[in-house]
């Protein structure tokens, strides 16, 4: 358990937010596609898909039934997530991935040839808070460009119906970038304390972020008051990868802002005494606009632990 100094340090930070605590989520299960809610970008999108996943960690199974303008197709990955590498087949293409976990998160590096062209395929797997919505967000690179696109399955009862190609297919026109603008976290939000999962560390009884977002740079001003008592500061960061400085409550951050798909992955380091300490926050925009959950993975010699900050727009 980490020492009272370095709990206020943490909770101090505006990124301090992780998945949910204990264990692994467990992806098994009949998952069929909603190509409604789903956002394949500039690449052709499917007409049907369903994934029938087995998930006994660190062995994960995925059997696909996907149909699109291509016709059907049916193949089945097997991966493990201890971030050793395996080699798979769709179709004719060998791919190669390694996964691992983020947090609550998994996520699925691929490799593969087109043609004379390198492909690669980030996906970083989601599974709400219900279980029953499970979100792909990828992220493709090749020679002729770059796109992003997001996909949504839903929990099954029981079944299989047939649907498109992840891996293959989003690969083929490589567009240019991201589908789509980027969310926009500009808001008052209003931490709920009874949604959120703040592991061994103390809660805060009150917590309020007022954020201005104007891509690429986003401004956090945090008022907060708990067990360390009443804090203010404000956190300035860019989401284009350049490291920002930053002050609060005596300790200083140094962050760095990306996009991962649609979120917002903010990487932070601090040292408390000797130790250094960092922090993955992964920022999700749900319910609309309405619902800031962030996700953090906290590191330092002295432990690590997840939490889950869950804020509301007021």
């Amino acid at each position: 358990m980490l020492h009272k100094t370095l709990v206020a340090a943490l909770t101090v930070t505006a990124f301090a937010a992780s998945l949910a605590a204990q264990s692994k989520p467990n992806f098994s299960g009949t998952w069929k596609l909603n190509v409604s809610k789903s956002d394949f970008g500039p690449i052709p999108g499917a007409d049907s898909q369903t994934n029938v996943i087995e998930h006994n960690d660190p062995v994960l199974k995925e059997s696909v039934s996907a149909e699109n303008a291509q016709g059907k197709q049916n193949f089945v990955l097997t991966y493990t997530t201890d971030g050793k590498e395996v080699m798979n087949k769709q179709g004719p293409r060998d791919i190669k991935s390694t996964v691992l976990w983020e947090g609550s998160n998994l996520v699925v590096n691929s490799k593969f040839s087109l043609g004379d062209n390198d492909v690669t395929v980030k996906s970083v797997w989601t599974l709400s808070a219900d279980g029953k919505t499970l979100t792909e967000n990828r992220h493709l690179a090749a020679q002729m460009g770059e796109a992003d696109q997001k996909l949504v399955f839903e929990k099954q009862e029981g079944g299989a119906v047939s649907v498109t190609i992840p891996a293959a297919k989003p690969a083929a026109p490589s567009a240019s970038a991201s589908a789509g603008a980027k969310p926009d976290y500009s808001g008052t939000w209003k931490l709920n304390i009874s949604k959120s999962d703040f592991g061994p560390l103390p809660a805060p009884d009150v917590r309020t972020d007022i954020i201005e977002h104007k891509e690429p740079s986003l401004k956090a001003s945090t008022s907060q008051d708990g067990p360390q008592g009443k804090q203010e500061y404000t956190i300035a960061i860019t989401t284009d990868g350049k490291e920002a400085t930053n002050n609060a409550g005596g300790t200083e951050l140094k962050s760095t802002g990306g996009w991962e798909g649609n979120n917002l992955v903010v990487n932070t380091k601090l040292k408390f005494q000797d130790n250094d300490v960092a922090i993955k926050s992964v920022w999700l925009l749900s319910d609309g606009g309405k619902t800031l959950t962030q996700n953090a993975h906290i590191m330092s010699p002295l432990g690590e632990l997840d939490q889950k900050m869950v804020f509301e727009k007021q």
